[in-house]
């Protein structure tokens, strides 16, 4: 949580006094790739501060640093930034070589999983110092990574295969075999699978991450495009070519489970934990649907801004942060404001000018 006091010392925090209640009292921090910098939001009072983050190439991603003063932007010139949050300020960077869309946080924070820029190398660096601490050399170029969020497993997505580590000492990975094309990969929360999505194949295919071995491979409707959890990991939720919905997976069932109507096209999605909503955008149609988890139905369309790509969840659960990346806006969804209704529409909170193409955005509390 950040310190309120130390914000104030460099941001003007306009309004924040006489906050409307039940206002969530933070900031997002948005990531406008062809601004070049970082966007900061006062979701207290609803306003852009002047000041912005400037980083050193096109920023691509913002992996968040839960309980610290900071967190990390990634640019596509590959140049790894640590904001400070409360100083509203680049505190180092350093030039890793990393693919930037490649690039994991593992389970502790502690290490920085990616691959070099032509994908022949998985490379791990320490957080703190930022060094290199192993590299392993891939039988392949690959292409994807991904982190377990409990246990120190990750794993990387060759283009027919998915090597897998338990730690970082492990000298050599598992390897499992898969035959299609693989383009992403996910661990379940506790680490005992990992979620292979082939998009050429329609399918998903689970794997036993102790074993690497194939559990099943689910045939889908759709093109596996995005992915997304529930709060709990019990539920993923997929959408892509082929359907003008969602398709619902307990994975730890190894089951499809339904299949959700949502808008057109629909595009990446975002789950709150309470209520259980699951925001899907369309960025064909400017909207974002909003689909009751709970009883698998549509609970609400909301018309945004223009090209909808990303939606952040406030960690109080109280608003849907959406952006759209054409028009260079952020629209502000309150939760409270979703009421199912024969008719599925709900009011949009307001919007706020980011900058250019905003791509990606954390959102952090300030102690009141």
């Amino acid at each position: 949580m950040l310190s309120r006091r130390s914000l104030l010392g460099t941001l003007t925090l306009a309004g924040c006094a006489s906050k409307p209640n039940n206002t969530f009292a933070g900031y997002a921090f948005v990531a406008a790739r062809d601004s070049g910098d970082i966007a900061l939001v006062n979701l207290a009072a609803f306003s852009l501060e002047k000041k912005r983050i400037r980083t050193a190439g096109p920023p691509l991603r913002l992996l968040d640093l839960p309980g610290e003063d900071a967190l990390f932007a990634v640019s596509a010139n590959g140049v790894l930034e640590e904001v400070e949050l409360s100083g509203a300020r680049i505190r180092r960077r350093a030039k890793l070589e990393f693919l930037p869309a490649s690039l994991r946080l593992s389970q502790d924070l502690s290490l920085l999983w990616g691959l070099s820029e032509d994908g022949r190398q998985l490379r791990v660096h320490t957080r703190d110092s930022l060094d290199a601490k192993r590299r392993f050399t891939l039988p392949a170029s690959a292409h994807a990574v991904a982190t377990s969020p409990e246990t120190p497993h990750a794993a990387a997505a060759l283009e027919h295969s998915v090597l897998i580590w338990d730690h970082l000492d492990q000298p050599e990975p598992r390897v499992a075999q898969l035959g299609e094309p693989v383009n992403q990969i996910r661990f379940l929360k506790n680490g005992s699978v990992v979620v292979a999505a082939q998009e050429a194949a329609q399918q998903l295919t689970l794997i036993d991450t102790a074993t690497a071995r194939v559990i099943v491979k689910l045939p889908l409707p759709i093109r596996p495009e995005n992915l997304c959890f529930n709060a709990d990991g019990g539920q993923l939720f997929l959408s892509g070519e082929g359907l003008d919905g969602v398709v619902v997976v307990y994975p730890f069932q190894s089951q499809v489970a339904s299949t959700l109507l949502s808008g057109k096209d629909p595009g990446p999605m975002a789950a709150c934990a309470q209520p259980p909503f699951l925001f899907v955008t369309s960025p064909s149609t400017d909207t974002v649907s909003v689909l009751d988890i709970r009883t698998q139905k549509l609970a609400a369309v909301v018309a945004v801004g223009t090209e909808p790509r990303c939606v952040v969840i406030t960690p109080d659960n109280s608003m849907a942060l959406v952006l759209n990346q054409r028009s260079g806006d952020m629209a502000i969804i309150r939760l409270a404001n979703i009421v199912s209704k024969r008719h599925k529409t709900a009011p949009l909170f307001t919007m706020i000018p980011v900058g250019s193409a905003p791509v990606d955005a954390v959102v952090r509390s300030f102690a009141v």
